[in-house]
């Protein structure tokens, strides 16, 4: 089958729906699909290569805020749509309104992939974009033939997706991480709380590190918080800049390790005795990096968000906590180290 999955942002972003995307094509072209990806064109990238078996096809254009405006993709997927027996939209994404309409135009199948929808809520630019971005999403999603969501849960308190209920097929997010055990890395504390994402405004780090002193005080100094992924010159969030004077007065605590390639995380979360996800915004609907965790043996404490709070809830293996509550997410976090080997499965 002849497969389009676009997106704004392809490998090499990293971000929870670039991997989905990612693995998705990848695992097609595994099962001997023709695959090819649309999206846009950050420098250095190539405007075509090939790559796990996928085409992918970059289109030039200028970022804004988190999106990407490109004039010519208009035109442009109009020969990627035709050559396709199913079109794969990844939103949000303002420019998969070309997508569905020529996949409409053409008799194609439109498979709408949700992973989050702009609320409003956090950021005046999150806030514009959720307003200006609605009707064009709309579409979108009226011209789907279906309608992939994480969990039931989420979909439950999207606004979104409860228009169209009649078109909704629950599927998990593809997870691919293998278990390690005998990878070497040296440890000086007893403690590692680990996180893994961007450092973004919704992520709720800064909940994080208020809650700093709260765990001297429980371990003294045998502790260390590991921040693994991207943090400078994040696509459209300018946080850490804003941010990183509060993370310079916990140095010895939090060690920023960077973006870490996907099939080098297990060695990272061998080494954790907690994973943490304290968003405190519904643009993280689920949470990859948990279930990775999980599959890698380690315990999780995460935000009670839609769709957050259901790796915990299936598996048992963690503990969840009230959105943004500080005092709750040090004492679950505390209970989750103290008594590790309760929740591994």
């Amino acid at each position: 089958m002849k497969i389009l999955i676009g997106l704004t942002y392809y490998w090499p972003n990293i971000s929870g729906v670039s991997v989905y995307a990612q693995l998705l094509a990848e695992e097609l072209a595994n099962k001997n699909h023709k695959i090819r990806v649309i999206c846009a064109k950050s420098p250095p990238d190539p405007l075509f290569e090939q790559r796990g078996g996928a085409e992918i096809f970059r289109i030039k254009g200028l970022p804004i805020g988190k999106g990407f405006i490109m004039p010519s993709y208009w035109y442009k997927s109009i020969k990627q749509v035709r050559w396709a027996e199913v079109i794969n939209c990844h939103l949000p994404s303002i420019e998969s309104f070309w997508l569905a309409l020529w996949g409409k135009v053409f008799g194609k199948k439109v498979v709408v992939t949700h992973h989050c929808e702009f609320m409003l809520t956090g950021l005046l630019s999150n806030k514009l974009i959720a307003i200006l971005s609605w009707p064009i999403h709309f579409f979108i999603y009226l011209w789907a033939d279906k309608i992939i969501a994480y969990t039931e849960d989420y979909a439950n308190n999207s606004s979104f997706l409860k228009i169209f209920k009649n078109k909704l097929v629950f599927i998990l997010p593809p997870i691919k991480i293998n278990k390690i055990s005998n990878f070497q890395f040296p440890i000086s504390k007893k403690y590692i709380i680990g996180y893994v994402g961007r450092i973004a405004w919704e992520k709720g780090l800064d909940r994080l590190i208020e809650i700093i002193p709260k765990f001297k005080k429980e371990f003294s100094e045998d502790f260390e918080m590991w921040w693994i992924g991207p943090y400078k010159n994040v696509q459209g969030d300018n946080y850490y800049e804003n941010f990183q004077f509060l993370i310079s007065n916990f140095q010895k605590e939090i060690k920023l390790i960077g973006p870490i390639e996907h099939d080098n995380l297990n060695k990272y979360y061998a080494k954790m005795d907690c994973l943490v996800l304290p968003s405190t915004d519904n643009l993280e609907t689920f949470g990859i990096v948990q279930a990775e965790a999980m599959l890698c043996g380690v315990p999780v404490v995460a935000s009670n968000l839609p769709g957050v709070r259901v790796p915990i809830t299936m598996t048992g293996m963690g503990e969840v906590a009230s959105i943004a509550d500080n005092n709750d997410l040090a004492n679950k976090i505390i209970k989750v180290l103290k008594n590790r080997n309760k929740y591994i499965k």
